[in-house]
């Protein structure tokens, strides 16, 4: 009866541990954000900084003299969520380009920016 025990432990402790890792395909690094308004029968684009994301679930938002920083989470879809700093209560969207992402928060005064990763 042990021997059974440890055979199936064997067997089934490998897919329980795959089965919590789920990679999410974020590409760490720095993402470069814009806000587009349309005006004049056409859209101007306007830079609104950058963020950092790291692997230790930590940004920086550079778009001020001083940066801001808080912590970020990444859901099953990909979206991040941002908490602390600036971008506090934040969400960042993928869309359909690689790397790409419509970004939402309470203190954005543009209602979305586009931000995508400016690093290869």
């Amino acid at each position: 009866m042990k021997s059974l025990f440890i055979l199936l432990f064997i067997l089934i402790f490998p897919i329980v541990i795959s089965a919590q890792v789920k990679p999410t395909g974020l590409k760490y690094g720095k993402y470069g954000c814009t806000a587009s308004k349309y005006r004049n029968g056409s859209y101007e684009y306007i830079p609104r900084g950058s963020f950092v994301i790291t692997k230790d679930g930590k940004y920086t938002y550079s778009g001020f003299k001083t940066p801001s920083t808080g912590k970020f989470s990444v859901d099953q879809k990909g979206d991040i969520t941002f908490k602390g700093g600036y971008l506090n209560g934040g969400k960042a969207e993928k869309i359909d380009r690689p790397n790409k992402f419509f970004l939402v928060f309470p203190a954005n005064p543009d209602n979305r920016w586009t931000c995508g990763c400016v690093e290869k």
